[in-house]
């Protein structure tokens, strides 16, 4: 199997993660908060570790304000759900995942809030005198991604975020795609909300992420409720954080191998592991721009982008390419809309969507030469039925 889809979740994780998850699913672990023996304890004690080194690598002063939920897609909905009033007016940019998008359609078909579209150029970048714009509209919430998921375009949030803190709005980046690849710092890059996934580039296992919450953050709704180990005699959900947006059983495991993730990346550097996956960026696109029925989306790779590329082979529909990928060549890609139709409607490939690259950083130069044969291979086979 040759594994190329990194975008959705990383694979293979590093030998620390596994082994970290491995002893301690061998040693008693019970549940944050709930109970004062060893066991409870050592999962408390594990938890708050990883809070603290969050909040440190994403640069807020207080590890209170790091809250671990299940996805970005949880993350994103209790920022979205909590934080948003009726009669809000909400701006997106037209690159958002469903993630956002969903959410937030459903509050504008009940009337509850007013949606506006950040418009894009065709690789994927904000268009900064629209955002302006938009802007002047007096929007509460602005919601980026700071990369596409599609096209791989890298969004400047400094400049964004400090647009967005002039006119006196909250914004809210989701870094689905760039925590753990890219720089993020909560106060220098104007951010208000960073939703984060914990099985991309932080290298955790999957049903994990988290939710970091500014420091100009006073107020937020509960986006569940149930048992949270504190003042449990109350009928009524407690109002400390991070508890409050913690209701249930934490995944433990899942939070330790988001810690042992960021250990790696650490050692390893942002830097260096933005420069692998871009340098098998520029290759993919090298080869590719020799074939005249292939189309490339997103920024050239000396442009600011991350290790994902969308692509599509004329007369052929994206998804047989990645069925043929993986049932011929045993090469895993993501084709379709990845999620993101709103992308696609914006770059002119809906329905059909494109065929989607993303190599990691254990992805060998074997494996690029043995997808790189079976595209040329599918390039040079004629199709009747288009």
């Amino acid at each position: 199997m040759i594994y190329l889809d990194n975008a959705t979740t990383t694979f293979p994780k590093p030998q620390a993660v596994k082994d970290i998850v491995q002893v301690n699913l061998t040693n008693a672990f019970g549940t944050p908060g709930r109970g004062p023996h060893t066991s409870a304890l050592r999962a408390n004690v594990a938890v708050e570790n990883v809070r603290r080194d969050f909040s440190e690598f994403f640069g807020v002063l207080d590890a209170f304000r790091v809250v671990f939920t299940y996805s970005a897609t949880d993350a994103l909905n209790m920022c979205i759900k909590g934080f948003l009033d009726e009669g809000d007016h909400v701006l997106i940019s037209s690159m958002e995942h469903n993630s956002v998008l969903r959410p937030l359609k459903g509050l504008e078909n009940q009337g509850k809030i007013t949606l506006d579209y950040i418009a894009c150029d065709k690789k994927g970048y904000i268009l900064m005198d629209d955002l302006e714009e938009k802007l002047k509209q007096n929007p509460k919430l602005v919601i980026v991604s700071h990369a596409s998921n599609v096209t791989g375009a890298v969004q400047s949030i400094y400049k964004i975020g400090q647009k967005v803190r002039g006119a006196g709005a909250y914004f809210l980046v989701d870094a689905a795609q760039t925590a753990g690849v890219l720089p993020i710092h909560m106060s220098n890059d104007w951010i208000d909300f960073l939703a984060f996934s914990g099985h991309k580039g932080i290298f955790g296992l999957q049903g994990t992420g988290g939710l970091i919450l500014g420091s100009r953050i006073e107020k937020l709704r509960p986006w569940r409720e149930g048992g949270t180990g504190f003042d449990s005699e109350s009928e009524t959900q407690p109002v400390n954080w991070p508890e409050t947006f913690e209701a249930g059983t934490h995944n433990v495991f899942g939070i330790i191998s988001m810690g042992e993730g960021l250990r790696f990346i650490q050692e390893q550097s942002l830097e260096k592991i933005a420069r692998m996956e871009k340098e098998k960026i520029q290759w993919i696109w090298e080869e590719f721009s020799q074939y005249e029925n292939i189309v490339l989306y997103g920024p050239s790779p000396e442009e600011e982008r991350v290790g994902v590329l969308s692509f599509r082979i004329l007369g052929w529909d994206p998804e047989d390419i990645g069925k043929i990928l993986a049932q011929n060549y045993g090469i895993q890609v993501r084709s379709g809309l990845q999620c993101s139709p709103l992308a696609h409607k914006w770059l002119e490939t809906f329905p059909e969507g494109t065929i989607r690259v993303s190599p990691g950083i254990f992805s060998t130069e074997q494996e690029i030469c043995h997808f790189l044969k079976a595209i040329e291979t599918i390039c040079m086979t004629e199709v009747h039925w288009f």
